[in-house]
């Protein structure tokens, strides 16, 4: 793991008449000068004020400071070393754009500090500084310099359109990431707001942009999954600290994990699998789903497609659309229900959605053409069964046999995003939301998820990550990579997740706001 250290030993500032060296640069103990577009700071022979109940202590004061980047190296930890115990502070100030601000702070009351700050702009130049905060030094801030390095060239950014009026939702983007569909070099990333890369891992040779991969607030982990082969095991990922774990079942190097690996809310992973299924001597690729417990391996859920095909109910692949692989399972979902779990499962080549018993194993439903099922508008009028879903990607359950829907439309004039709800006992599929808009037509990859404030966001891969406004159906935000870029399902988040950035992160504002004076 590179780690780029940075190091000041008890840093002043200049005091007032004295001069400084002729470039900051040749003494980076010293702290940059101001921004000329900021106001002069006042003088004052007064102490910053006291935080809470802490006031100034004599003698107390930063002995070292140290910036240590990770990989990559938009993470940067400050290391903070006191002449006493208390607590600390500290923030990285982009120079060139002083509303970036990365902010951290310790609430131990301790000599040594390390603080983490997270999600900084790649290739720019910062002043960090760090205080104590209780009880507060007399000295100035220590301040350091550090520098972070440009990100990999084939890792486009974004252009971001957002609409002042409905404006955008979160501030975190996270997808992976290729030049192209079938690239061999694949990342997951996270973009900011303003579309610029802020985070980055390169995934092992093997899988491509098939994958799935979300962010748990619970750990602060990136759990991923798919991509057509072996080294596509689910894994889960610090943003820190790399690969906390790669399940190893017995056999995995000859395993095909397919588009999707999840964690589910109980803690358990999911893996959606090819596995072989057969009608006598002919034979093709199924799906298989198995959930495990990381912490013991124990795998309590298995369902093998071969079960609906021995019933009757999946038809023999080997020959139609899709060939060899006559389903292509490319989605799969742990829901539990007022009945009990279900497992989801999207079929994009045979155009199925369908619904497991995750107690019994057995069927819950099939929905597709030709299986009975009436299909109803928004009104609960009659529509042609042509209305279902052809080649669903990215499906988002969002209660009992309620669905969002990212239907491609493989056979209709447009992909488009839609809700259904489904009523097994009376057969019937109601559609009551759908959007698209011109152009969108996407065969084989896309997503789309629930923000949770009637808006749902949309990734048209290869290409535009787009938020729309179900109210209005209006685009409230609209991510489109520069030059080029791949990806295959997007996920955003909140400002405060992630990463530590004073613009984003309202809650980190308020505070850094209460100790700026300290760290100045």
């Amino acid at each position: 793991m590179m780690r780029l250290v940075l190091v000041i030993v008890a840093a002043a500032c200049v005091e007032p008449g004295e001069e400084g060296p002729a470039n900051p640069s040749d003494n980076p103990a010293d702290p940059l000068p101001s921004d000329p577009t900021l106001p002069p700071p006042t003088e004052t022979d007064e102490p910053p004020p006291p935080v809470g109940d802490c006031g100034p202590q004599d003698g107390l004061e930063v002995l070292s400071l140290e910036a240590i980047g990770w990989h990559p190296d938009t993470m940067v930890e400050l290391e903070v070393t006191l002449s006493s115990p208390a607590t600390v502070a500290g923030a990285c100030v982009a120079d060139d754009e002083p509303d970036q601000i990365f902010f951290a702070e310790s609430t131990d009351q301790a000599e040594v500090h390390t603080l983490r700050l997270s999600g900084l702009l790649a290739n720019k130049s910062y002043t960090c500084a760090a205080a104590p905060t209780c009880p507060t030094q007399l000295a100035p801030a220590a301040v350091t310099t550090y520098q972070t390095s440009a990100p990999p060239s084939d890792l486009r950014q974004f252009t971001v359109v957002v609409d002042p009026v409905l404006g955008m939702t979160g501030a975190w983007t996270l997808a992976p990431y290729a030049e192209t569909d079938f690239a061999s070099d694949t990342w997951i990333a996270i973009w900011g707001p303003d579309g610029r890369v802020r985070w980055w891992t390169e995934l092992p040779q093997g899988p491509g942009i098939w994958i799935e991969a979300r962010y748990h607030t619970e750990d602060d982990t990136i759990v991923w999954g798919g991509g057509f082969d072996p080294q596509g095991r689910i894994r889960v990922l610090d943003m820190w600290d790399g690969e906390l774990y790669a399940w190893a079942p017995d056999g995995w190097q000859d395993t095909v994990f397919h588009h999707d690996g999840k964690r589910i809310a109980d803690g358990r992973l999911m893996t959606l699998e090819i596995r072989e299924n057969s009608v006598g001597n002919n034979d093709w690729d199924g799906f298989g789903i198995r959930v495990h417990d990381p912490d013991t391996g124990v795998v309590d859920f298995e369902f093998n497609s071969q079960k609906l095909v021995d019933e009757g109910i999946l038809e023999e692949g080997g020959g139609g659309f899709g060939g060899n692989d006559p389903y292509h399972a490319n989605w799969m979902e742990w829901h539990e229900s007022a009945a009990g779990p279900q497992v989801y499962v999207s079929l994009c080549f045979s155009e199925q959605i369908l619904a497991i018993d995750a107690t019994t194993g057995e069927l819950d439903w099939l929905l597709g053409e030709g299986m009975g099922w009436t299909v109803l508008d928004a009104a609960g009028d009659v529509i042609s069964p042509n209305a279902l879903p052809d080649c669903q990607h990215g499906i988002e359950v969002i209660g009992d046999n309620h669905l969002l829907v990212y239907d491609n439309g493989q056979f209709q004039p447009n992909s488009a995003a839609e809700e259904w709800i489904i009523d097994p006992d009376a057969m019937t599929a109601q559609l009551i939301w759908s959007w698209t808009e011109p152009g969108w037509s996407e065969w084989y990859l896309g997503d789309i998820d629930d923000l949770g404030n009637d808006r749902v966001l949309l990734t048209e891969a290869p290409g535009p990550v787009v938020e729309v406004d179900r109210a209005t159906g209006q685009v409230a935000s609209r991510m489109t990579f520069n030059n080029g870029g791949s990806t295959y399902r997007a996920e955003r988040y909140d400002g405060c997740d992630f990463f530590t950035s004073v613009k984003e992160c309202e809650d980190l504002a308020v505070r850094y706001a209460e100790v700026e004076a300290l760290l100045e």
